[in-house]
């Protein structure tokens, strides 16, 4: 089965690699942005923070309020920085695959929103609810341009093994309900299934994978047991319809 078609109708999702001199590209703007975070918002810490990468922002998480510090905006890549990230190879491969396509901006912030995650060890609070994308979207205003379908991409920067993304194979060829609240301006989905745990299945993310899936696709982080931060970077395309229409 190719990738299309495994999005389409098989497990919602497919797997590629980073070189490694890509990994420690983006490993480098992600660190040096959250480091220009730091230093703005936490001067006091700018030393010690130094010292350590982002894979350690659990060691000095505790001075600093974390929900307040990291909204998404706080994560999303300036523009100069975001220029240079879609220059990587990596993106004429998804070019290949989906043709020419959009990274999507739906906070209005006039280039492409690319942003990362930090989810500390053991914080189960650092880790949202099983969902899928499309259900954003559904709930608040869709910026989705006419004839085109939306598509994830998710990459590993620093990650031990199954503590980063887990999914729900074939999902996204079945329709689900679901509720919402409403939490930091947003509606939220909300969702529950019976035995969901046991339709779950966590992937091996060590440090340079890139999970591409449909938006129709059930996933989530999973809590980090590892014993360092994990760092992940994202976003949306836009992908002609053509290519990858879902009939559900």
């Amino acid at each position: 089965m190719n990738k299309i078609s495994e999005l389409k109708n098989g497990k919602g999702y497919f797997q590629l690699k980073l070189k490694d001199s890509e990994l420690e590209s983006i490993r480098k703007i992600v660190n040096d942005h959250y480091l220009k975070n730091i230093n703005k918002n936490y001067p006091s810490l700018e030393k010690l923070s130094k010292k350590e990468t982002i894979s350690n922002y659990h060691k000095i998480s505790k001075y600093i309020d974390h929900k307040k510090n990291w909204p998404m905006r706080s994560r999303t890549l300036a523009k100069k920085k975001s220029e240079k990230f879609i220059k990587l190879s990596f993106i004429n491969e998804l070019k290949k695959i989906f043709g020419n396509f959009k990274i999507s901006d739906e906070y209005n912030i006039g280039h492409e929103e690319i942003y990362w995650r930090i989810v500390r060890p053991k914080k189960k609070s650092d880790v949202g609810s099983m969902h899928c994308d499309r259900w954003f979207w559904e709930l608040n205003k869709d910026f989705t341009p006419k004839g085109k379908v939306r598509v994830k991409c998710w990459i590993s920067l620093w990650c031990e093994g199954l503590n980063g993304l887990k999914v729900f194979p074939g999902s996204q060829l079945r329709k689900f309900k679901y509720s919402y609240e409403n939490r930091d301006g947003e509606k939220k989905p909300l969702f529950k299934l019976p035995n969901l745990d046991n339709k779950v299945k966590k992937l091996n993310c060590s440090p340079g994978t890139i999970i591409i899936f449909s938006d129709s696709l059930i996933h989530g982080g999973s809590v980090n047991n590892s014993s360092h931060t994990r760092v992940s970077i994202e976003f949306t395309m836009f992908v002609d319809k053509k290519k990858l229409v879902f009939n559900i």
